[in-house]
């Protein structure tokens, strides 16, 4: 994006009526018209704001440290002991990402690879969404088990972020 410049008037010595009106008026031009060419972009500080905007609600919505296992374990047992035929017993999640990801007002959203647990057997596979709520909960948004990425990869392009799919894809090949 260019710099803006402000609107400006040409006045011609027969229409400024003096001599010193036309040399006020020329010597504005020339500063309008300099100024259009050295201004900086004013884009920057925006970003910075945005900067700030996200930090801010990443640290209103992600738990602290020494809540934040306890509180995914909590809420990721309970996703999945909703799901019909679920007796879950323990959840594994290994992050896909190191930091949370936020988008505009939304609430923060974690990314992991889980392994879901019913005793000793394994119950379900894949890739999990979740939303950092208020730093007390966490909320499944999305879960893609192994299955179904396999068999529609394309599914995971509309769920995860594009710097993750590569690595979901691999994870759910077996590789």
């Amino acid at each position: 994006m260019g710099s803006q410049s402000l609107p400006t008037r040409i006045v011609t010595s027969t229409q400024a009526g003096s001599a010193s009106t036309f040399g006020i008026m020329k010597n504005h031009f020339f500063a309008v018209a300099l100024f259009s060419v050295t201004a900086p972009p004013v884009i920057a500080q925006p970003e910075l704001e945005r900067s700030h905007l996200e930090r801010s609600h990443i640290e209103a919505n992600v738990p602290q440290a020494e809540e934040f296992q306890r509180l995914l374990q909590r809420d990721l047992l309970a996703f999945f002991n909703k799901m019909p035929g679920s007796a879950v017993s323990a959840v594994e999640a290994a992050p896909l990402r190191n930091e949370p990801t936020q988008t505009g007002l939304s609430y923060s959203k974690l990314y992991f690879w889980v392994t879901v647990m019913a005793g000793s057997s394994v119950r379900h596979v894949g890739a999990v969404r979740v939303a950092a709520i208020q730093r007390v909960r966490f909320e499944v948004t999305d879960f893609l088990p192994v299955a179904s990425i396999q068999a529609r990869p394309r599914e995971v392009d509309d769920v995860f972020p594009a710097a993750l799919v590569p690595a979901i894809q691999e994870r759910a090949a077996g590789k």
